[in-house]
């Protein structure tokens, strides 16, 4: 899509336009890495389905694991 200027005066205000666009886009990106960062956090993964697993798979095992030990002592 061409645009037509007829003064300097439009092209800098697009020119500062676009740099405003860049600069939240910038700001966007830092934002979304900062929330994938901390998605990937050892405690927000327990949260999430895995953690799911992990809470009811971990006690009963070791549910199972201290019976079996009761019973062999």
């Amino acid at each position: 899509m061409n645009k037509k200027y007829y003064s300097f005066k439009e092209i800098d205000e697009d020119l500062k336009i676009l740099a405003l666009q860049r600069e939240i886009n910038k700001e966007y990106t830092k934002h979304s890495f900062q929330e994938i960062k901390t998605y990937f956090y050892p405690f927000n993964l327990m949260r999430g389905i895995d953690g799911f697993v992990v809470r009811v798979l971990v006690p009963f095992i070791l549910t199972k694991v201290f019976k079996r030990k009761r019973l062999t002592e």
